[in-house]
């Protein structure tokens, strides 16, 4: 047989309308319907109540998240202000201990005059002492030298003993003033004597 014949006998004449569907198939088709929609709700359902779980779980992390960093910032927030307050508190430690350095300072300078001024009126007590020393050395060898009357040794000696007059004491003093007396009336006489002479 041709394509053409097993077309003509396959295919029914354009006339005839094919049977209607029996009750039986209609509801087994509809049952079929309704389990693959039951079944595509049920899905889309689960798939719903998932997200929605993952949804929470996600909003619960960040929940847990945002409350844990606002924790951690109002942490560091009190520990800022502790450090600040310990930052004050050294602060304030520190310019005390400047202030206290620079008194001691100032102290030290101060007493670093006071001993050089101390030292220098050592050094001219002992000066003083040491001419003092002196003049008294002088006085007693100017007696010695008017008591074996060397007038040319005594006026030197006197002479010598003249800066230092201040520092004899008065009894020291009327000694001096004696052989300075003695010396000028000595002088006076052989003086006369020579005149005398000539």
């Amino acid at each position: 047989m041709s394509d053409e014949t097993k077309r003509t006998t396959a295919e029914p004449p354009s006339g005839e309308q094919r049977p209607p569907i029996s009750d039986k198939k209609r509801n087994a088709l509809l049952r079929y319907m309704a389990v693959l929609f039951g079944v595509a709700f049920l899905l889309v359902l689960l798939s719903f109540l998932i997200q929605m779980r993952d949804s929470r779980e996600t909003i619960s992390d960040l929940h847990q998240s945002n409350t844990s960093a606002l924790q951690n910032a109002v942490r560091l927030q009190e520990e800022n202000q502790v450090l600040a307050t310990a930052n004050e508190e050294l602060t304030a430690q520190v310019e005390a201990y400047q202030s206290d350095l620079d008194d001691a300072r100032e102290a030290q300078d101060r007493l670093s005059e006071e001993k050089a001024a101390l030292e220098q009126q050592l050094a001219e007590a002992q000066q003083t002492d040491t001419d003092r020393q002196s003049a008294y050395d002088l006085l007693l060898q100017a007696q010695q030298t008017a008591a074996a009357g060397d007038l040319e040794t005594l006026a030197a000696q006197l002479s010598e003993l003249a800066p230092l007059e201040t520092l004899l004491s008065e009894e020291a003093y009327a000694q001096y003033e004696i052989l300075q007396g003695l010396l000028t009336a000595e002088t006076g006489t052989e003086a006369d004597s020579a005149a005398g002479n000539n």
